[in-house]
């Protein structure tokens, strides 16, 4: 058993941070709104249609006024994601691998940082009317600072090192339905506040959530490298293991313990639970696809015929999605592993799920069809809540950084390159066949449910293999036989290997290997 030292970071902090960058976020997201309300706007002004904004309702006499503002919006967000993209990945995968020399506070705040920037040159862009560079010059500032990726790779490291392996996945999934509920307040005032007051002071309002969040790490969130303490009875236990590991075991015992592989039961990682973990990254990948597909052009959807929402429906549908994700999700985990349903087959459920409501995008022609999608949204995302804490049980602490980081740069990857690609997708077929792009992310959905069903097999002969393996050494091997193994062994080399080993506790007490 091990313990951290958290006296410098609670879980109070990390929620406090996770809430205003929520809030923040549902600012953030409303910007698309914006730009195809301004294209709209240049339509009408070309071709003298007028459109009444007060009241958030779009009148015009030209069929292909809507159209192209989706075209026009699609094709800029496409274009400010490949700006960020290049910047964003690498420094998503620098602030990542250095994490211990800069410290978690610096990383954290960087993104920040960042955002702050990106929502100032925002509100230029829509008090003097910049030119369309200007998103991308803030998308690339943005990408610099290494975003969402990396604000995200740092609580998830922070909520990984809070909370033990039996509870975590839950830990996880309550702060997922948190800011989810959070997000549906946010979503439903916003939605209102547009139609009243436009979109600037939502900006300011969020570049304030930004400066309290920057205040809140510097002044608690005083995250400082610690290493796991152990108990006396467990660095005793340490010692005698890894002191056996390098001993030489005697001809005569050999045949007795050729099957006792003490360093690889231990410290090594068996070859299926490497195939596990390339199950779970490559399940995240094209999750992180079909996710991607789906939300970066929900909105333009939203916006085009049939349906033709205002910003106030939008905020209200979105408001809907968040409560019933926030309720419906918690209960489906709680239901799932009351019956004994594991990480890998939560996700099969999740993925099940995710097909049946992109098919519901696609074919949805009536608001009320798109209402039925709300019992299907919360259970869409387990994967990306559960993939942090399935790779935790299989990784030892000190390779938590690393393997986060690998997971922030699929996510960055996936997020903004996915983006771009789909928008310009959407851009291609939205006169034709505008739900083209929900019928290839129910595709791309079909790949990680059969990743995840794999994945259920080999844990299930992982655990039938490390069952038969155990009463095999129970029958193989009992105490006569122990003792008898214990007493045959060369003191020479016993007492060397003692000493190597307390030199190297006395000098390395840093690289201690922790089960």
């Amino acid at each position: 058993m091990y313990y951290y030292n958290m006296s410098n970071v609670n879980i109070y902090a990390i929620g406090s941070i996770l809430c205003l960058q929520t809030l923040s976020n549902c600012v953030i997201s409303t910007i698309g709104q914006y730009v195809y309300l301004f294209y709209l706007q240049i339509y009408s002004l070309n071709l003298n249609i007028t459109l009444n904004f007060t009241n958030d309702s779009f009148v015009y006499n030209e069929n292909n006024a809507d159209e192209w503002a989706q075209q026009q919006s699609a094709d800029l967000y496409s274009k400010r994601e490949l700006w960020s993209s290049i910047p964003m990945i690498i420094m998503t995968c620098l602030l990542g691998l250095y994490v211990t020399k800069l410290g978690r506070r610096f990383v954290l705040i960087l993104p920040m940082i960042g955002l702050s920037i990106q929502l100032f040159i925002w509100l230029l862009i829509i008090y003097f009317q910049l030119k369309t560079y200007w998103w991308y010059i803030a998308a690339f500032i943005l990408g610099l600072t290494g975003a969402d990726g990396t604000l995200h790779l740092i609580l998830n490291l922070s909520i990984t090192d809070c909370t033990k392996e039996n509870n975590r996945s839950t830990c996880f999934v309550f702060f997922e339905a948190m800011t989810t509920a959070l997000t549906a307040i946010g979503n439903f005032i916003i939605g209102y506040y547009i139609t009243w007051r436009g979109f600037t002071d939502l900006l300011f309002f969020s570049i304030i959530l930004q400066l309290l969040s920057i205040f809140i790490v510097i002044f608690f969130f005083k995250y400082s490298s610690h290493h796991p303490i152990l108990d006396r009875t467990n660095s005793t236990l340490l010692s005698s293991i890894e002191l056996y590991n390098d001993i030489k075991i005697k001809d005569s015992c050999c045949c007795c313990c050729s099957k006792m592989k003490l360093k690889n039961c231990f410290y090594g990682r068996s070859k299926k639970k490497s195939i596990n973990l390339l199950l779970t990254i490559f399940s995240y990948v094209f999750y992180s696809l079909a996710y991607t597909a789906i939300w970066s052009i929900l909105l333009w959807y939203l916006f085009d015929i049939p349906f033709n929402w205002s910003s106030t429906q939008i905020g209200n549908y979105n408001a809907l999605i968040s409560i019933s994700s926030a309720i419906l999700s918690v209960l489906g985990m709680k239901l799932l592993t009351h019956f004994g349903a594991n990480d890998a087959i939560i996700c099969v459920f999740s993925h099940i799920c995710f097909f049946g409501l992109a098919i519901g995008f696609a074919f949805a022609r009536q608001n009320w069809q798109l209402y039925i999608t709300l019992l299907i949204v919360p259970f869409v995302d387990y994967q990306s809540s559960l993939t942090w804490s399935m790779m935790s049980k299989w990784l030892k602490p000190n390779e938590y950084s690393t393997a986060f980081t690998l997971i922030a740069v699929i996510y960055t990857t996936c997020s903004i390159l996915g983006s771009a690609f789909f928008n310009w997708i959407y851009e291609l077929t939205v006169i034709d066949l505008p739900y083209f792009t929900f019928l290839l992310a129910a595709g791309l959905s079909l790949i990680p449910l059969i990743l995840n069903i794999c994945l259920f097999v080999t844990n299930q002969r992982l655990s039938d293999n490390i069952l038969s393996s155990s009463n095999e050494l129970d029958i193989q091997l009992d105490d006569s036989d122990l003792i008898w193994w214990e007493d045959s062994l060369d003191t020479n080399e016993f007492q060397n290997n003692s000493s190597v080993l307390k030199n190297n506790q006395i000098t390395n007490t840093d690289d201690l290997i922790i089960f």
